[in-house]
């Protein structure tokens, strides 16, 4: 025993350099501390290395090795241990009872609150353009795009969306032609994965309106017409809400909707193009954070 230590001692190994000395104090896993002499106690230079692991994380301390009373450099090194390591110990038990404090806010908190992608804004005016293509359709329409936004929580968002006045693709046959033109609404629900990151994952639902026209014209005897419905409209999309800044986002969207009843366009009894049956929208819009 030394000073309420148990002490033994431990065969170095044959290197003595310093990069050996400090591997062999690293393995003494068990132990609380591990002392060594490093260098020739009778020259300048030498150290005393105390790996410290009575506080709450281990701690290298080097003490120099006095060289003015070579007789008396045992004793005073072994004073100066125990010194460490009693002034480690205690330290350990006033830390020990004292009440936890609160982490001060550090820098990485206050990039969070800086950060664009925390979400502080709850609402959102979105626009940009979208591609309409009715599977068995007239083909691919061009249609502008607006939406509403509103966070209902940290993923959960309410969005209605307005979509019209866009390009009216032809429907051609040997007895006529059509343009055909569809605007739609919906109110939906949906869910953005991974809250307060710059890219988030999108799922949708909703329902709403369909409104088809079609202009008919059509070769003698045949006579053109001018035909509009509604139908209700279901939908359901994926998508990727990417944000680029404190106060604004960009948003791929892609929806598949049904129409029912769903609309056709027919040539003397024949049908030549079917709509809303279903119809798949690609869309690129800019979301701005009010």
């Amino acid at each position: 025993m030394a000073g309420g230590f148990d002490v033994s001692t431990l065969d170095p190994g044959p290197g003595r350099d310093p990069v050996s000395t400090a591997t062999v104090m690293e393995q003494q896993e068990g132990a609380t501390a591990v002392v060594a002499l490093v260098g020739d106690p009778g020259q300048p230079g030498a150290e005393l290395w105390i790996l410290d692991r009575v506080g709450t994380s281990p701690e290298v301390r080097r003490l120099p090795v006095p060289t003015d009373d070579a007789e008396r450099t045992p004793e005073v090194l072994a004073i100066r241990t125990m010194e460490v390591l009693k002034a480690s110990a205690l330290k350990r038990l006033i830390e020990s009872t004292q009440p936890a404090l609160p982490p001060a806010p550090g820098p990485a908190a206050t990039a969070a609150v800086a950060s664009p992608i925390a979400r502080t804004k709850r609402f959102g005016v979105e626009a940009g353009i979208s591609v309409l293509d009715n599977v068995g359709g007239p083909g691919p329409a061009a249609v502008p795009l607006v939406r509403g936004r509103a966070w209902l929580g940290d993923s959960l968002f309410a969005r209605f969306t307005l979509a019209g006045l866009g390009s009216r693709p032809r429907v051609d046959a040997p007895t006529g032609s059509a343009s055909v033109a569809q605007s739609f609404g919906l109110v939906e629900l949906a869910v953005a994965a991974r809250p307060r990151r710059r890219f988030r994952p999108v799922l949708s639902v909703g329902a709403g309106a369909v409104y088809d026209q079609s202009d008919g014209e059509a070769v003698s005897p045949y006579r053109g017409l001018r035909q509009a419905r509604w139908a209700l409209a279901l939908d359901a999309g994926i998508g990727l809400l990417v944000q680029v800044g404190d106060g604004l986002s960009f948003a791929f969207e892609v929806h598949a909707l049904v129409s029912a009843p769903h609309s056709t366009v027919r040539f003397s009894d024949v049908e030549a193009a079917r709509l809303g049956f279903p119809f798949l929208l690609a869309s690129l819009t800019m979301v701005a954070w009010l």
